[in-house]
């Protein structure tokens, strides 16, 4: 419902396999490797793939539920007046996948760093994702360059006012940016001390692996964000349930003229003030 199912065509029906085979089946892009080509049709769970699910994907996943689910409510608390049943079923489901995207890519990480693979080569970005995952961003600073684009204004606002503009933007930008990092840290605090409680070879990884666990764990967090920040928008703009599920261009269309029905309102009820 939530998202597209991968086009495979297998030989059985998905009632013949076990759960964990069925999960292996439709992660498999994250378990194959070159260095262990698939011989067999059949689907062969790997003992190593076994053993990972078992005592490391299966109960991390049912304990980050469990914190993100607070978590949840905390940062979107208008999500508590929702009580209808397939938004309250999306709710459930972004919930349930949180971490999903952290652990499989962390699968693959360890068997790379088992394998020796270069993760600079593999990862052509990988210089640029040292400052931008492997550092805290850096707060907002006073910036007047917003006058630069405007010259009409550069020459008529006189520097009291250009000062208090950029005061003004500053203030704005940092409530904003203290925030957006302050969520970020409570998801990282939810999800970390989990991941790393069961996946005790995360240990193995070197500085290079320690980058792209924090590319990995900052992208689960974005997945995490933009679905239930998804949820909050259907809320506050009264869009009807079946939306939470429409193609992005359609939602859009939907949510514009929500939009403007808000804001319409909004003035009409400022000028009878």
């Amino acid at each position: 419902m939530f998202e597209e199912e991968d086009d495979n065509d297998d030989f059985f029906d998905d009632d013949e396999l076990t759960e964990m085979e069925e999960w292996y089946d439709d992660n498999y892009e994250y378990f194959k490797r070159e260095s262990n080509p698939e011989t067999s049709i059949f689907i062969d769970v790997p003992l190593d793939v076994e053993l990972f699910y078992n005592t490391v994907y299966c109960p991390a996943m049912r304990e980050i539920a469990t914190g993100v689910r607070r978590l949840v409510y905390k940062q979107y608390p208008l999500i508590k007046t929702e009580s209808r049943p397939i938004i309250l079923e999306y709710i459930d489901w972004a919930i349930e996948e949180s971490g999903k995207y952290l652990l499989l890519n962390l699968y693959e990480l360890i068997q790379d760093q088992r394998e020796g693979i270069n993760l600079r080569e593999k990862y052509p970005e990988f210089e640029s994702w040292v400052d931008f995952y492997g550092r805290p961003p850096a707060p907002p600073v006073l910036d007047y360059s917003f006058m630069d684009y405007n010259p009409v204004l550069k020459a008529t606002m006189s520097e009291d006012v250009i000062k208090e503009v950029a005061e003004e933007s500053l203030k704005g930008n940092t409530e904003y940016y203290e925030v957006t990092e302050n969520q970020k840290k409570e998801y990282f605090n939810v999800v970390q001390p989990i991941v790393l409680k069961y996946y005790k070879a995360l240990e193995e990884l070197d500085y290079e692996g320690w980058i792209i666990y924090a590319v990995n764990i900052r992208e689960d967090y974005e997945i995490y964000k933009d679905r239930l920040d998804h949820v909050e928008t259907v809320i506050e703009y009264g869009l009807d349930e079946e939306d939470i599920d429409l193609e992005y261009d359609k939602f859009m269309e939907k949510l514009k003229i929500k939009f403007d029905e808000k804001w319409e309102r909004e003035h009409k009820s400022k000028d009878t003030k």
